[in-house]
């Protein structure tokens, strides 16, 4: 598992998914291994609270109110 930090969030992605994080804008990306599917785009809005944007394809577990663990529906 990878984990990426934002703020006080902890997010734990399955090693098959790539990410890609733009921290000045506050905000994550996570496809494929092959950048053909978008699993999630996750967001921090001006109260720095989570905004999912999750497609069909993928798991979000929560571990606590901080933090998530994404994995692919395989």
């Amino acid at each position: 598992m990878k984990e990426i930090k934002i703020l006080d969030y902890v997010i734990e992605v399955e090693d098959t998914l790539k990410t890609y994080e733009d921290i000045k804008n506050k905000r994550i990306a996570i496809l494929s291994e092959e950048d053909d599917e978008i699993h999630i785009t996750i967001e921090l809005n001006e109260s720095n609270k989570l905004i999912l944007h999750p497609r069909w394809n993928i798991n979000i577990t929560y571990e606590n109110d901080k933090h998530l663990l994404l994995t692919t529906n395989k």
